[in-house]
């Protein structure tokens, strides 16, 4: 059973894919670049939904598929209808033969900009003639109703992140210890050098008196052991809540209602060298 800690306040978008060997036989280029005739594409999924949370990014997965009985080396280009964003709009990759067919896929985040009207736009995906069209209806955000979690989805900020992780992976509303590291979760990159922060940061105020975080277990020697809750006031940060010697997985501060476009964890020490961190999310009085 997971067990809870309350600290008192105090004053003041992708690669994926299998992993292919160096090229045994000489691989053949279609005339003028153009990917050959024998390899298909596809795009997944066929249409998308998307919203402007900057930490709910949406994905496009395309797939590469030689059918020939030469390797290959193929491309496929991305072009998204503005004001949608793409983490990369080129994909080229070596392809085996067909014996048996050894696909390789490629993830392109999407991204919706603040401020993007609600509607329908297109993601085109060409590869030589092949093209594919992916739909992405933008939604309005959902509206947050009474003791709604005011870190889902908004933008993660920190002092650093390691390579295998993602900025936004500790706001996405995945709590899962198991999918840390793989999926879900934020982990620093300055190995054995701390302070640490993680965070997160409004486009407009909001009123806030209760952070939760979720650290990785075993606390004791692999979560964030002696950290801060900071508000941000104008450029600098103001402590509201602390805790020393954490060993749960799950921590709760509370503290005096504040008015802020920020918060974030200054994390002292952390076990296993690092700061680790499954999910933050962030509320207000109710």
């Amino acid at each position: 059973m997971k067990k809870t800690l309350t600290a008192v306040a105090v004053a003041g978008v992708l690669t994926a894919g299998m992993t292919l060997a160096a090229p045994t036989q000489n691989a053949v280029a279609a005339p003028g670049g153009k990917t050959r005739s024998d390899v298909v594409m596809s795009a997944s999924p066929a249409a998308l939904s998307a919203n402007e949370l900057p930490c709910l990014p949406t994905s496009i997965a395309v797939t590469l598929t030689n059918t020939g009985t030469q390797p290959v080396f193929a491309d496929a280009t991305l072009k998204a209808e503005a004001p949608l964003v793409l983490s990369d709009t080129i994909f080229q990759t070596y392809l085996p033969p067909n014996n048996p067919a050894q696909p390789v896929t490629k993830s392109f985040g999407v991204l919706v900009p603040r401020g993007t009207r609600p509607g329908t736009y297109e993601v085109t995906v060409t590869s030589g003639k092949q093209k594919e069209v992916v739909p992405v209806t933008v939604q309005p955000v959902p509206e947050r109703g009474p003791g709604a979690n005011l870190a889902y989805g908004e933008q993660a900020i920190a002092s650093s992140t390691h390579g295998n992780f993602t900025l936004c992976g500790a706001v996405d509303g995945d709590k899962d210890q198991s999918h840390w590291d793989t999926l879900t979760g934020w982990n620093d990159a300055t190995r054995d050098v701390f302070p640490d922060w993680y965070g997160v940061e409004w486009p407009t105020v909001q009123t806030v008196n209760r952070a939760e975080l979720w650290t990785k277990t075993p606390a004791a020697t692999s979560g964030i052991r002696d950290f801060d809750i900071q508000v941000r006031d104008g450029d600098t940060w103001r402590t509201v809540a602390q805790v020393v010697g954490n060993t749960e997985e799950h921590v709760v501060t509370t503290f005096s209602a504040e008015q802020t476009d920020a918060v974030r964890a200054l994390i002292h020490f952390g076990g296993g060298n690092y700061s680790r961190l499954v999910e933050l999310e962030v509320y207000g009085p109710q």
